[in-house]
């Protein structure tokens, strides 16, 4: 079981010093003898930076009582180097002898996008460390097997002093990487190590998936499951379909004009099963085979690392257990509802649907809701039925047709709202109808031989729909929010120039006039009445500017 503390309250956090005492990073206790940290850090003990100094490293133990002085060395065969593509970087340290019982740093297995972290670090100035909040952004690097952190505008930054530095999940106190290096503002500046410049708000870590792939030995320390279930390792020496690893290359990657993509592997030994496989096992920052491309390429054709957040054999499971293994990675149930569907994976596989124990209820309780919201969040889905799984795909292209008739609708109904305001605004597709009338079609079909073919040609069609549909709905939310704030800051002026006893001054009045009409007239051109409504503010600006001169208030 995971032990959680408060922020501030960890016995784990370490400080790691240079021979003549200097601070050269952190790092985090992850066992009674095995300190985690930056390769770069270690590095700063010795002259060569990329390689294990042999000599002992001090550390201070700032979590436990007292702050107590010890020496480690690095674990043989346990230094991972920076490399130039911005990938290893990693290296574990063996204290001289053991402590006592934990709890020591808590790894997690996590969805590593959009999530709140604290980090603790130590600048030299600070003895008792500086803690910073940040957000995961998304995957970074030319290898990928980094992530980006964004710390907020104001407040204390990661500098020099974080590198090693655990990172904390805000929600779940677990620790989901370890900091790496910050954004360099100067070409001179060193190049590894956070802090390297003045504090930009920029960071990156390396997520735990990506220590596990260098350091495995590692793996009896995180509780849970990788990313890609077990499943997916079968038979990775299959022939591929070169075809098929294209379109998921293309879908995880945003080139293909669809957010779900559905293949049908026909049986497990099929070259179209084998290029699920691949996808899901090359992009996984845990188990990508070493020394294989890290980003997708003409000769690999694979989705680069990271790009997958979530893979799922369903085979033989029960939905329960899937929705559980899904809300696990997700971070859904240490929430207060536990529901796999509060925060869905960005992108993920969901492989064998028809060989799970209720395919049904898997698709009704699981894979409707998920695909549901695949345009609206941008989320990337790939579904795969061991064979042509007929009803079950047809039951899943009527709920899609639904959707696109709700999105359609909330699509007109924005347009209501814009079309008196503004010029030309876009025009709503309408396809649903027809698409349901294709549908009602396939189910009176006979010839299976045919229906599999019509059936994939729908299946992209409402794909597509469901897409347009959405981006025209977010197009035309977007525009009335234009002409809401330019309409705001019309209004905000005028009370300006109220305030300063300006309303009825001669030469401003024409100004705000042509604003007003360029937006309340019908038929906006949001351009010109942008245009307008700056002219105007300029002049209340200059207004106000020149009786402040006169000392007017």
């Amino acid at each position: 079981m995971t032990v959680t503390v408060d922020h501030g309250d960890e016995p784990w956090p370490v400080r790691i010093r240079g021979p003549r005492g200097e601070v050269l990073g952190a790092g985090m206790l992850i066992d009674e003898r095995q300190i985690l940290t930056c390769a770069h850090v270690v590095a700063g003990a010795s002259e060569d930076p990329y390689t294990a100094p042999t000599g002992p490293i001090g550390v201070d133990l700032v979590g436990q009582p007292g702050s107590p002085h010890v020496s480690a060395r690095v674990v043989p065969d346990c230094w991972v180097p920076p490399t130039d593509e911005g990938g290893g970087d990693i290296a574990l340290l063996e204290l001289s002898r053991p402590l006592p019982p934990g709890p020591y740093a808590p790894l997690r297995r996590m969805r590593l996008w959009d999530r709140h972290v604290v980090v603790r670090g130590f600048p030299d100035t600070l003895e008792q460390g500086l803690y910073v909040r940040a957000r995961l952004a998304g995957p970074s690097g030319t290898r990928q097997e980094r992530v980006q952190m964004d710390a907020a505008t104001t407040g204390p930054q990661i500098s020099l002093g974080f590198s090693g530095a655990a990172v904390v999940d805000d929600s779940t106190r677990t620790v989901v990487g370890m900091v790496v290096s910050t954004y360099r503002d100067s070409d001179d500046a060193p190049p590894v190590g956070a802090g390297t410049s003045p504090a930009s708000g920029l960071s990156w870590m390396i997520p735990v998936e990506t220590i596990l792939h260098h350091l495995p030995r590692l793996g009896d320390l995180v509780p849970g499951t990788p990313s890609v279930d077990p499943g997916f390792l079968a038979a990775n020496r299959l022939p591929v379909d070169p075809a098929v690893a294209r379109r998921i290359t293309d879908l995880f990657t945003q080139q293909l004009d669809a957010n779900v993509l559905i293949v049908v592997t026909v049986h497990s030994g099929s070259a179209s099963a084998a290029a699920v496989r691949q996808a899901a096992v090359r992009s996984s920052r845990e188990l990508r085979p070493t020394g294989a491309p890290a980003v997708a390429d003409d000769s690999a054709d694979v989705p680069p690392v990271g790009s997958i957040d979530l893979a799922v054999d369903v085979t033989g499971r029960p939905t329960e257990a899937v929705s559980q293994r899904i809300a696990e990675w997700t971070g859904s149930t240490d929430d207060a509802d536990g529901r796999a569907a509060a925060l869905p994976p960005r992108s993920s596989i969901i492989d064998n649907i028809d060989e799970a124990g209720d395919p049904e209820t898997l698709l009704s309780d699981v894979v409707m809701p998920l695909v549901d919201q695949a345009a609206t969040r941008d989320l990337r889905v790939l579904l795969t039925f061991r064979g042509e799984a007929v009803g079950l795909r047809l039951a899943l292209l009527a709920r899609r047709v639904a959707t696109l008739a709700a999105t359609e609708a909330a699509a007109e109904r924005a347009y209501r709202a814009v079309a008196p305001l503004v010029a030309d605004p876009p025009r709503v597709p309408s396809r649903s109808t027809r698409l349901r009338i294709r549908l009602t079609a396939l189910r009176a079909m006979a010839d299976q031989s045919a229906l599999a073919d019509r059936l994939a040609s729908t299946e992209r069609a409402i794909d597509r729909a469901v897409r347009e549909a959405e981006a025209v709905r977010r197009r035309l939310v977007a525009i009335e929010a234009d002409w809401s704030e330019l309409r705001g800051r019309l209004d905000g002026f005028l009370a300006m120039a109220v305030d300063h006893g300006l309303d009825e001054d001669a030469a401003l009045s024409p100004f705000y006039r042509l604003a007003y009409e360029q937006l309340t007239g019908g038929a906006c051109d949001l351009v010109a009445a942008a245009a307008a409504v700056h002219r105007y503010a300029d002049a209340v600006r200059h207004g106000v500017g020149a009786r402040s001169e006169r000392g007017v208030s």
